[in-house]
């Protein structure tokens, strides 16, 4: 699949706060909390990873170029009153008081938890750094299109790719 070619049908993927939902539970296995910037640059790099390596979103939402990184709108609502601390429930359905659920495949839960396993270790500010850094989706995207503006699926794809590429050559060379 090329860079450019990612599905654009999002009637699979989830809704955000199911990922971060599933995020936190596989953080509770391990013991170690998170607080709302961690959960949601760990969404964002599993939505880009997805697209990379399975060639689709893992959100149906689109990222957002906010002043400080890539923002799921919605995760940042369902978490906001936590503040700077850690997130201690899930985010929930106002009507059902239920929490959001996905029907995560054994593929994609695959690819979260390895997500979790590499970058579940950083701390807020470090995950923020590797989302700020010049030339990644979020800085080109603040920079064209201003704060508020959706960062592009392709534009993930191509950065996520190339991390890939690069994990590649490290490992052989």
């Amino acid at each position: 699949m090329s860079e450019l070619s990612i599905k654009t049908d999002r009637s699979d993927a989830h809704d955000p706060r199911a990922i971060a939902n599933h995020i936190l539970r596989l953080r509770a296995d391990e013991g170690k909390p998170l607080t709302i910037m961690q959960l949601i640059k760990l969404v964002y790099i599993a939505d880009g990873w997805s697209m990379a390596l399975n060639g689709k979103p893992l959100s149906r939402d689109n990222a957002q170029a906010w002043k400080f990184g890539p923002v799921y709108p919605t995760v940042y609502a369902a978490f906001k009153h936590f503040g700077s601390s850690a997130v201690t429930d899930e985010a929930r359905s106002k009507a059902t008081g239920l929490p959001y659920v996905g029907n995560i495949s054994p593929e994609e839960d695959e690819l979260v938890k390895a997500v979790v396993k590499g970058y579940g270790k950083l701390t807020a500010w470090q995950l923020s750094n590797l989302t700020h850094q010049p030339g990644t989706p979020w800085s080109d995207t603040f920079e064209s299109g201003g704060v508020y503006a959706d960062i592009a699926p392709q534009l993930m794809a191509s950065h996520f790719k190339q991390l890939g590429a690069l994990h590649v050559a490290d490992a052989t060379g």
